[in-house]
């Protein structure tokens, strides 16, 4: 393993235990070993090193996400759940969302960029759901809702996980969230769309006991 993969998989690490605010470069330098010009020469300042942790999970998420030719309504939604997982295993920088939007310019100026791309691709997404009879959307408006509303939970859902739901199994979490996608979808289902969501759900369902997510009645 590279210094370079040493210092980001340390950081990724004390990040998700302690928060991006309050591990700083020096504490970062002493739990690797190293001399703090050590990781400068690789991160010149502590804002690089957390861009490049978002680069990282959106290289990761990159692999995830399916071309819209591809796509079921289940290889959808457990392709939400795996990026859900991504996300969890960078979770510091959606615990620390608002504070690196507002003090982290690297990392503000690439989110605008990356957002777009991802809303690009979930409307892509749910076009071709629609072209595969998984949905039926009567506007442009609708698309935009269900586009915008899963952005959202995409965005926020370790925050509120962390507040709700830290009592429970991780995998839990996400079922949980990604099943409140397939309820949000599931008003726009056809038939052929609905079979596929309530078999996700009944694997939720199974996986948490019931007791956050279920199928559709």
């Amino acid at each position: 393993m590279g210094t370079k993969t040493k210092i980001t998989e340390k950081a990724l690490g004390l990040f998700n235990q302690n928060g991006i605010e309050y591990v700083g470069m020096r504490e970062l330098a002493a739990s690797l070993g190293m001399q703090i010009g050590n990781i400068t020469y690789y991160f010149p300042t502590k804002n690089d090193l957390v861009n490049q942790l978002a680069v990282d999970l959106s290289a990761l998420n990159a692999k995830i996400l399916t071309p819209p030719g591809n796509l079921s309504m289940l290889s959808f939604l457990e392709m939400r759940a795996r990026v859900f997982e991504n996300q969890y295993a960078y979770r510091c920088l959606f615990l620390s969302f608002v504070h690196l939007i507002k003090q982290n310019p690297i990392i503000a100026k690439r989110y605008k960029k990356v957002e777009k791309e991802r809303a690009e691709g979930l409307i892509d997404n749910i076009k071709m759901l629609e072209k595969e009879k998984y949905l039926k959307i009567d506007s442009g408006e609708d698309i935009a809702f269900l586009a915008s509303t899963m952005g959202l939970i995409a965005r926020f859902w370790i925050s509120e996980a962390a507040i709700s739901y830290n009592h429970l199994p991780v995998d839990h979490q996400i079922r949980h969230y990604s099943g409140l996608i397939a309820k949000i979808v599931a008003p726009f289902a056809t038939k052929r769309g609905h079979t596929q969501i309530d078999e996700f759900l009944d694997n939720a369902k199974h996986m948490d006991g019931g007791t956050m997510v279920g199928k559709q009645e």
